[in-house]
């Protein structure tokens, strides 16, 4: 059965969406590697019983080095015996007054959320064409990359180019086979922001901008994921999906 199952590779897994999206995979017919810069927490995320009887391998990857991109994606593919699908989710975020962004700030989160991202997906799409095999591309971006608000700047800035890269991927590799999309949701439910929006006053003014008046569930990103990696969507490449409750169509 192994041979037939999809398999996927998601980054930033050690906590919060990424670790939502990759369960989501494996709980859902897929063989998965769970990548992150954090050993020690992978090691924990493996122990999770949910992962007992799935095809599940750790993978540390640093999305800042050139070498380590290259080493997690063989390893990926060594552990899982090959490679359909990538989601980039890893992402640093910031918040900060435009005026007070350092120069260090501003790198930091590129080199992460867009240049990291860039080349992961380049050596997945060299490895699908070494091989002769369609693959897929699920880049998770935000709203903040559609839309403008205050003290998110870099932040917003990485997630507009991690939108506009999908467009740029899509057309290149189409006549590949490999798709590129993108989800972008706006606050997602997981356990950290939970944590954030107990505070009633914050947890109010951010709701006042989804018109569905809740926050998304991870399920809902995991499975608008699993929907763009699907093999049966041929026809769906550089596509934007936001999962936002209505809020940039207000």
């Amino acid at each position: 059965m192994s041979e037939t199952r999809r398999k996927a590779l998601v980054t930033g897994t050690s906590t919060g969406l990424g670790l939502e999206i990759a369960l989501g995979f494996a709980q859902n017919g897929y063989d998965v590697a769970f990548a992150d810069r954090d050993a020690a927490m992978l090691d924990e995320v493996m122990a999770r019983p949910e992962l007992a009887d799935v095809n599940a391998v750790p993978v540390t990857l640093e999305l800042t080095s050139e070498d380590s991109i290259s080493d997690g994606l063989n390893a990926a593919v060594e552990g899982l015996g090959g490679l359909d699908v990538v989601v980039n989710n890893a992402a640093l975020a910031l918040i900060k007054p435009v005026v007070d962004v350092s120069w260090d700030d501003w790198d930091r989160l590129v080199s992460v959320n867009l240049k990291g991202a860039y080349f992961l997906s380049a050596r997945f799409a060299a490895h699908c064409m070494s091989v002769g095999q369609p693959g897929a591309i699920v880049n998770i971006a935000s709203t903040h990359g559609l839309t403008g608000i205050a003290g998110r700047s870099v932040y917003g800035i990485t997630k507009g180019g991690l939108i506009q890269m999908t467009r740029m991927l899509a057309i290149e590799w189409v006549e590949q086979g490999i798709r590129v999309n993108t989800v972008a949701p706006t606050t997602v439910m997981t356990e950290s922001r939970q944590e954030m929006l107990k505070d009633p006053d914050t947890r109010a003014r951010m709701l006042s901008r989804i018109p569905v008046g809740h926050f998304p569930d991870p399920s809902e990103i995991a499975g608008a994921v699993r929907y763009l990696a699907g093999a049966e969507q041929v026809s769906v490449t550089g596509q934007v999906l936001p999962v936002d409750g209505g809020l940039t169509a207000a």
